[in-house]
């Protein structure tokens, strides 16, 4: 960040600088006259001035706070394991004991007393909990793989998207620049449940996208399931699974028809593209009463699976799918990272 236009208003402008600037600009002091007594309106404007400035200094607190953390996550040594609780235990590739660092081919095991936390290179941490074995593959510049053979992982990066990628035995997680929680057993069942960004399971020729706010189950010799809001009724939850369980099931399908609503599109947008070719015009049919598609997105051209058209709508879609943490969650994980 340069410092020049901080003292010169001449000078380039930081963008950074400039993004702070209109953001603490709604309390920006403007000066008014001096009144004998104070009326209620006024007394209500110095509330919601002082609001607006403590919502300012937390946005400030959040931003630096943040900066911060990647600052400390620069100098810290990459791929070093410290515990958390207990004892966690590092392996190199040949299977013997090692220091407090992960090698190219080691694991990191934690007990059901212990956890750990991994710098992942130099892009973030990934914590590690109890009863869980994690997997460095390939530590290399184009790209970080972990495989996580079993346990819970919480990763939190800042790095170009698919550049971090954790192999789970029925699906690959790709990291589009986010905050996740992903578990999974030796099987490979588990569930990816993503707090910001964007993660992407992928497993042979599907693709699903799982949006902040969303969730997604893993199926043994079955691969991601369908996404869905963290939010949804048990009700959906239900049929999903039914679904992930069978997805040939015409009965599944109609459980999720019945169960989706406007705050579920992003569960109907994937069951459209993995639905039968007989059962895709009941989808299709269901998701347009709740949001229709864009004008050039025709009926005919989503039934036929065209990838074009369905990438449109999901454009359209995607605003309504994603739901952020409250702030003070956001606040805890920049101060976090």
């Amino acid at each position: 960040m340069a410092d020049d236009y901080l003292w010169d208003p001449t000078a380039a402008p930081d963008p950074e600088i400039e993004r702070l600037e209109a953001l603490l600009r709604p309390a920006a002091y403007r000066a008014t006259p001096l009144r004998a007594a104070e009326t209620p309106t006024r007394r209500r404007s110095i509330r919601i001035g002082a609001w607006a400035a403590l919502a300012a200094a937390t946005v400030v607190a959040a931003a630096g706070l943040s900066l911060a953390g990647r600052s400390r996550a620069a100098h810290l040594a990459p791929w070093a394991v410290a515990a958390a609780h207990g004892t966690p235990v590092v392996r190199n590739s040949a299977g013997a004991l090692a220091s407090g660092r992960l090698e190219r081919g080691g694991v990191v095991e934690t007990d059901a007393r212990s956890s750990a936390v991994l710098a992942v290179g130099r892009i973030g941490r990934a914590e590690l909990g109890p009863d869980s074995r994690l997997r460095l593959l390939d530590d290399a510049a184009a790209e970080h793989r972990l495989a996580l053979e079993r346990g819970t992982m919480h990763a939190s990066i800042d790095a170009p998207p698919r550049y971090f990628l954790v192999q789970t035995a029925s699906a690959l997680a790709v990291d589009l620049g986010c905050v996740y929680t992903l578990s999974a057993d030796e099987r490979g069942n588990g569930l990816l449940t993503v707090e910001q960004g964007e993660v992407e399971l992928q497993m042979g020729d599907v693709n699903v996208a799982v949006l902040a706010g969303n969730a997604a189950s893993l199926r043994n010799g079955r691969g991601p399931g369908l996404p869905y809001p963290v939010s949804a009724s048990d009700r959906l939850r239900r049929a999903v699974a039914a679904f992930d369980a069978d997805p040939a099931s015409d009965a599944a399908v109609g459980q999720v028809l019945a169960a989706a609503d406007a705050h579920s599109t992003i569960t109907l947008w994937h069951l459209l593209r993995r639905a039968s070719p007989a059962a895709r015009e009941r989808v299709y049919t269901r998701l347009a009463s709740i949001a229709p598609p864009p004008p050039t997105v025709t009926r005919e051209r989503v039934l036929q699976g065209e990838s074009g058209a369905l990438q449109r709508w999901r454009t359209d879609l995607q605003s309504s799918w994603v739901v952020d943490p409250p702030w003070w969650r956001q606040l805890w994980l920049a101060m976090r990272r």
